[in-house]
């Protein structure tokens, strides 16, 4: 059977968008002409739909195909129903047994991710179906849609996961006219940019060039209104005619856009996925069937898969598969895993019941209907799946087989227990692959073949077969006591008791305790809040009293009174910590926001509320907020600060004050819980790496938001992982070092497909940002250990904690860091940050133990 031959057959079986029609066009194409492709954009809820009626008409009139791309949604972007007037102009149409077919549109899709692209196509092929509803019930077949039209954008993602919604054609409309090229994907997908925008007053010409072998002609259907129906109607009819003309002069072989990837220089394969499921009972029949079944499969060479039966069954449950998406160790493909999911009541993801751990992967669930599949708000992917549980006749089985749509063909014993049903399944199983069309896989290639690709997909999967080994230890299998908690605070409460300056109240930033080194007596209003929360701390920890804490905390208030500069009273970037309302005139809204949280929590923790509300009170904050994102001042310039891992929790302090900022974290209203994740994920890997901080001090001072909780459990994941690969003891935060440039930024690299840990310098200095100088300088975050160990007791953050307890301290608290490389200490070297946090992060973990 030839491509030509299937192509005909697979549309007098099932639906595939273009439904069965009278004497086409496509029924004398040449060979050698050129291909073209008319299409009626912008159909939509808008549409002037007796104008369209009159267009359609006279493609119809002539035989010629017509594709529609079509958006089934209203302006609010809600489905629109079948009741519609859009949705019963288009299936009249289709009902009616014209030249037509329907394809969705999404305008911005090409500009989306590869999991975005995949649930948007997966979301408006199933709206676009309803919308079509009557089509399906009138022919008691479903509408399957294999096209996708969407607009340009400067750097397009890969198309590749369209593949798991049924789509292999993308059709990308122009912004102006331009020659058609395409492009495909391993996977079969074909992507096609340029295309004539035509105006329908102007009928299109012939090729111009004998190198023109596709073209796409673009008509808007937001165009039409504005002429009176009569001129619609005298333009459509002329502008067909010359299209059915070109192509009785061999200038053009009109076809659908549903026909593009049958011709041959795509290649195209539909995708058959063989499922063997082995039999209940070790008697009877069926046994026997199962083992000659078997061996035709192995005899015939075809790849499938085997064990239960899949689909729903009693109980609300449903049998399924979890596909892994990375290679084992060995570099070998793992088999598909037999799974049950329960979807819970209230929950969106199923809980999936397995006998073994899972690997980074995702779940498959098998669909009776052949147009659903695809990726849904649940992160599974479902795929269109016929059983054959009872005898067939052979036109019978030859249907089930039928199509363009990747399909799994589940085959239960008791439909072959005869040799004649079992030869007749040989027979066609053969013949199936000579169409030029079908192929076998496994379905686990399958969805690998269609699944998300890309850094983030990967690590979204990491984190979640991670999961359970994540879950923080009880209570009563802690091994940290409080005594020795206890202690580790008395430490780090060394630094303030040293260096704090005795009239300002401030303590130094860092401090190099070695012969002719220095103090950084110039701190930034993160390090004053620092120290404020460290005063809270040793006072929960019972360092301090009442009278201590006060006595501290009235020297540092006057100090960040601000300072007015443009006519705004603002934090100082820096101030003195010998000399009392010293600084610059500069304003740093991350600072602002750490400064806002350490008063807030000072204000929960004392009775300075009404002296530090006054404060707050005092600040032009309004003057620095804009569009609701604040903005650092530097020499007089605004500069938005909205860009950073801070931002979030900055707007979380901000708001504990009654003011209202903007979050690049704020992405998971109206998504799913996988959605949501993901889409926070892509916001992170916008802004950059990301350490512990500020992420773990949201949950120490403000409690922590399901948006900051979900980035340290990838981030904790990342360096679990990491540890169980190498044995290092990877803690990734800010913070100084002992040697130039003194300060380190360190992070998961979120896009990057092999785990990554990145270093920055405030200066962003190339020097810096070397393999070699990130192997000599990665280093164990002293303050990050302990932060971990009070967010998550673990085992791990028990590890982290105990190594930094162990290696890092000294006469004048913990140091700051640990190089990994050597093992060696920042031994003279500490800074406040790192003293003030681990106070904080013992006085939060000793309230947790109660």
């Amino acid at each position: 059977m030839k491509r030509r031959q299937f192509l005909k057959t697979a549309m007098a079986g099932t639906g595939i968008g273009l439904l069965p029609m009278a004497g086409t066009a496509s029924s004398f194409r040449g060979a050698v002409a050129p291909q073209g492709y008319p299409v009626i954009a912008d159909v939509d809820h808008r549409t002037n739909f007796s104008h369209l009626i009159a267009l359609i008409d006279a493609f119809g009139a002539r035989a010629i195909p017509v594709t529609c791309l079509v958006s089934p949604y209203d302006a609010a972007g809600r489905p629109l129903g079948p009741g519609s007037d859009l949705g019963r102009l288009l299936s009249g149409f289709l009902l009616g047994g014209n030249s037509f077919e329907v394809a969705p549109y999404l305008p911005d899709l090409a500009g989306l991710s590869q999991h975005f692209q995949a649930r948007a196509a997966h979301d408006v092929v199933r709206d676009l179906r309803a919308l079509l509803a009557p089509v399906e019930q009138a022919l008691a077949r479903p509408v399957v849609f294999h096209t996708l039209g969407c607009g340009v954008v400067d750097r397009p993602t890969s198309p590749e996961a369209l593949r798991s919604a049924g789509i292999t054609n993308v059709l990308t409309r122009p912004n102006r006219s331009a020659a058609v090229s395409s492009e495909t994907w391993d996977n079969g997908v074909a992507r096609l940019f340029g295309g004539t925008l035509c105006d329908l007053d102007t009928p299109p010409e012939a090729p111009a060039s004998e190198q023109i072998t596709q073209s796409i002609f673009y008509l808007s259907a937001a165009n039409l209104g504005a002429l009176p129906l009569e001129e619609v109607s005298q333009q459509a009819e002329r502008f067909a005619e010359a299209l059915s003309q070109h192509e009785l002069e061999g200038s053009y072989s009109l076809l659908p856009v549903s026909d593009l990837q049958l011709r041959d220089s795509y290649q195209f394969k539909r995708f058959l996925c063989l499922h063997l499921v082995e039999p209940l009972s070790l008697s009877g029949a069926e046994p026997a069937a199962y083992e000659a079944l078997r061996d035709l499969l192995k005899t015939l060479g075809i790849p499938h898969s085997h064990g239960s039966a899949l689909g729903p069954e009693a109980g609300g449950a449903a049998n399924g598969l979890w596909v892994a998406t990375e290679a084992a160790p060995d570099g070998s493909q793992p088999e598909a895993i037999p799974v049950r999911f329960h979807d819970r009541p209230g929950a969106e993801t199923p809980e999936v019941e397995t006998a073994r751990p899972l690997p980074a992967g995702i779940g498959l669930r098998p669909s009776a209907v052949a147009a659903e599949g695809g990726f849904g708000r649940d992160g599974t992917l479902t795929i269109p799946h016929r059983a054959i549980t009872a005898p067939l006749r052979s036109e019978d089985l030859a249907q089930v087989f039928d199509g363009l749509r990747d399909v799994m063909v589940e085959l239960h014993p008791a439909g072959f227990t005869s040799l004649s049903a079992r030869e007749a399944l040989a027979k066609l199983l053969q013949q199936l692959p000579r169409d030029g069309i079908s192929a076998y896989v496994t379905v686990d290639t399958l969805a690998r073949l269609v699944a998300p690709k890309g850094a983030l997909p990967l690590r979204y999967r990491r984190t979640e077969a991670a999961s359970p080994a994540l879950l923080p230890l009880s209570q009563d299998r802690q091994e940290v006591t409080a005594d020795a908690l206890i202690e580790d605070a008395k430490i780090a409460w060394r630094y303030l008791q040293t260096y704090t300056h005795p009239e300002t109240g401030l303590c130094p930033a860092t401090v190099h305790s070695v012969p002719g080194g220095r103090k950084l007596e110039a701190v930034t209003m993160w390090d004053v809040g620092s120290q404020i929360n460290a005063l809270v701390a040793a006072h929960q920890i019972g360092l301090i009293d009442d009278k201590a804490r006060d006595k501290a905390v009235s020297r540092i208030l006057p100090n960040i009174a601000g300072r007015v500069s443009d006519e705004r009273r603002l934090p100082q970037g820096w101030i003195r910590t010998d000399r009392t309302r010293w600084g610059n005139r500069d304003f740093d809204g991350s600072d602002a926001g750490r400064l806002l949280a350490s008063l807030d929590n000072l204000r929960r923790n004392s009775g300075f509320g009404d002296q530090l509300a006054e404060l707050v009170a005092s600040y032009d904050f309004d003057q620095v907020i804009e569009d609701g994102e604040l903005h650092s001042v530097i020499e007089g310039e605004l500069k938005s600060s909205y860009i950073s891992h801070s931002a979030h929790y900055v707007a979380r302090a901000f708001h504990r004050w009654g003011i209202t900022l903007k979050s690049p974290y704020d992405v998971f209203a109206d998504r799913s819980e996988v959605d949501g994740r993901m889409a926070l994920l892509e916001s992170a890997a916008r802004i950059g790496p990301y350490g512990a901080e500020p992420l773990l001090l949201e949950a120490m001072e403000l409690g922590m938001s399901p948006e900051s909780a979900y980035l340290a459990e990838v981030l904790f994941a990342a360096q679990l992982e990491d540890y169980n690969a190498t044995a290092r003891l990877i803690c990734v935060s800010e913070g100084p070092i002992n040697e130039s440039p003194w300060f380190l930024y360190q992070g998961l690299r979120l896009d990057a497909e092999e785990r990554t840990w990145s270093i920055d310098t405030p200066d962003m200095d190339p020097i810096y940002r070397t393999p070699d100088y990130l192997k000599d300088h990665l280093v164990l975050s002293s303050k990050a250990a302990f932060l971990w160990s009070a967010y998550k007791p673990h085992s791990h953050s028990e590890r982290l904690r105990n190594y930094v307890r162990n290696a890092a301290v000294t006469n004048y608290g913990f140091a700051s860091s640990i190089y990994l490389k050597t093992g060696l200490t920042t031994e003279n070297y500490s800074d406040l940050n790192t003293n003030s946090i681990i106070l904080q992060a013992i006085a939060h973990r000793l309230k947790a133990m109660g």
